[in-house]
């Protein structure tokens, strides 16, 4: 039986038992992770947390609605063997009260019988040495590392996510002009994982000893994930992202199993980070669309349950 429960009703440690053995075990899906994301954030669950699936929600004009919060790319439904029908039936008992949802399952959540969506994540399996990795590299990517090895880019490894984060705000976060409560939550969730041990970032540093580029990286039941990054445009001139990306694939070969780039729907990012390597998998977005009319057609079809 699925129970639908309220932030306080959640055993954490449960829930962060089931997540952490699950057949796709991710850290957004930690009871932790998702307290700092989306505080108050609800569930349901099978039985006595064999299966779970994280809720959260906020309400607009009286109405209730599900979304998908920053810093996560993928939730879903969490546990052992899951297949489409579980999954159909965790979506089939979202209570009523919320009345439209968007949200982004996992890789492991994929429905193949429904007309869904489905958004691409970019991962590349660690294994063998880096030389047989580095073959698979696209030609521009090696361009790239030899340039910033010829510009004199060193590595810094360490805690620079404040700089890192100015970086990207004044560069491409210029254009995509992000709110504070963007930044503010980047930076509360970086120091949450780096005080529990699960971050590190990784900054190129230019002739100067001035920081050009940086990276944050999420270490995580035997996954390494690009959650975020920042870069000038000194960095983007002489390939000091690419020798970041190369420097971090180096040290997590033989000490984790994926490298995780977490994207993208961007064509050109995701053409940069498939030059490293990787490979495309495929996760669901998913649209329940309950709305009273005329807000249902306002907001495109949902899933037919």
């Amino acid at each position: 039986m699925i129970y639908f429960l309220e932030n306080e009703q959640i055993d954490k440690q449960k829930w962060d038992k089931t997540v952490k053995n699950s057949d796709f075990s991710i850290v957004y899906a930690m009871s932790w992770y998702l307290d700092v994301v989306a505080s108050g954030w609800s569930a349901l669950v099978e039985d006595d947390y064999k299966t779970v699936m994280p809720l959260v929600s906020n309400s607009k004009m009286g109405i209730k609605y599900l979304y998908q919060p920053l810093f996560c790319q993928q939730l879903g439904v969490f546990g052992k063997d899951i297949d489409e029908e579980k999954v159909i039936y965790f979506l089939k008992n979202i209570p009523k009260q919320f009345r439209f949802a968007e949200m982004m399952l996992n890789e492991k959540n994929l429905l193949k019988k429904y007309n869904v969506k489905n958004l691409t994540n970019i991962v590349l399996p660690l294994s063998g040495d880096i030389e047989k990795i580095r073959k698979s590299y696209s030609t521009n990517a090696k361009r790239n590392i030899k340039k910033a090895l010829k510009s004199n880019i060193s590595l810094h490894k360490g805690f620079d996510i404040e700089k890192i984060i100015m970086l990207f705000k004044e560069n491409r976060g210029a254009s995509l002009k992000k709110s504070q409560e963007f930044y503010n939550k980047l930076s509360l969730l970086a120091f949450m994982l780096k005080h529990r041990g699960f971050a590190t970032t990784y900054s190129a540093l230019n002739a100067q000893n001035e920081i050009i580029a940086g990276i944050l990286i999420i270490d995580f039941n035997n996954r390494a994930i690009l959650l975020f990054s920042g870069a000038n445009a000194e960095a983007k001139e002489n390939g000091a992202m690419s020798f970041l990306l190369d420097e971090i694939i180096k040290e997590k070969l033989g000490a984790t199993s994926i490298f995780d780039f977490e994207g993208s729907n961007d064509a050109n990012l995701a053409r940069f980070y498939l030059s490293f390597g990787g490979e495309k998998k495929e996760y669901p977005f998913v649209r329940i669309n309950k709305l009273p009319l005329p807000f249902r057609l306002l907001k495109g079809n949902g899933l037919k349950l």
